[in-house]
């Protein structure tokens, strides 16, 4: 399918950074810390009980290789909805990429009216950046879409993604006006499912701005 892609935004351009190692963004307001960055320390239970399990130097290999994974994914989907021809997927990423694609395609063509891709943001309010996987309509509402992949799905959700997802939404409404209807998290596994997951941005706000202050605290600490 063909996907609609709205007339670009005047948005502001920032370039990441690196400051004591850690991931930010030169912004015209100054420089703020990465979203991902910033919720690198609220490691989910479950992730942590499993990295105590099985040790660090086993925990860091399968983390490097997962964001291999989610890499090459976002790159098929990011050329998928920029209406790209694709071609010989195997040979140009691997096999499992191509597989997560495919399996993550019926929910990939629910998305329309696309405003941005890979679009690096900023909130003013937060003093925190980030870039975005997608910000479109999907089924029908504006949107905040992350594109996601995992060895197999958990039971537990991974309330990062949504923290995530909230502070796009609060930037790029900061940045535009337009206000954002919904989170959704587009997920396929190894193992061979897809799954979506909606939610309202609004009910995580709280929470953000509370880790926010958190963070901010440790640095003048």
């Amino acid at each position: 399918m063909a996907f609609t892609h709205l007339p670009p935004e005047e948005l502001p351009h920032i370039v990441q950074t690196n400051v004591n190692g850690k991931r930010h963004y030169d912004t015209p307001s100054g420089i703020f810390v990465s979203i991902t960055t910033l919720l690198s320390s609220q490691i989910p239970e479950g992730i942590q009980k499993w990295r105590e399990a099985v040790g660090d130097d086993v925990a860091d290999y399968v983390m490097r290789i997962a964001a291999s994974r989610g890499s090459k994914v976002h790159d098929i989907i990011e050329s998928y909805l920029s209406n790209k021809q694709l071609d010989n997927l195997t040979q140009n990423y691997d096999v499992l990429a191509e597989g997560l694609f495919n399996i993550m395609i019926p929910a990939l063509d629910r998305i329309d009216k696309i405003r941005v891709l890979e679009q690096a943001l900023y909130s003013d309010s937060l003093g925190v950046a980030g870039r975005a996987d997608c910000i479109a309509e999907f089924d029908g509402k504006l949107s905040t879409i992350d594109f996601k992949t995992a060895s197999k799905k958990r039971d537990e959700v991974n309330v990062n993604y949504l923290l995530q997802a909230t502070f796009y939404s609060l930037a790029w409404e900061e940045r535009t006006g337009q206000k954002i209807d919904q989170i959704v998290i587009i997920t396929g596994t190894e193992d061979g499912q897809m799954f979506v997951q909606t939610d309202e941005p609004a009910k995580h706000v709280k929470e953000l701005q509370r880790l926010v202050e958190e963070y901010k605290k440790t640095l003048t600490s």
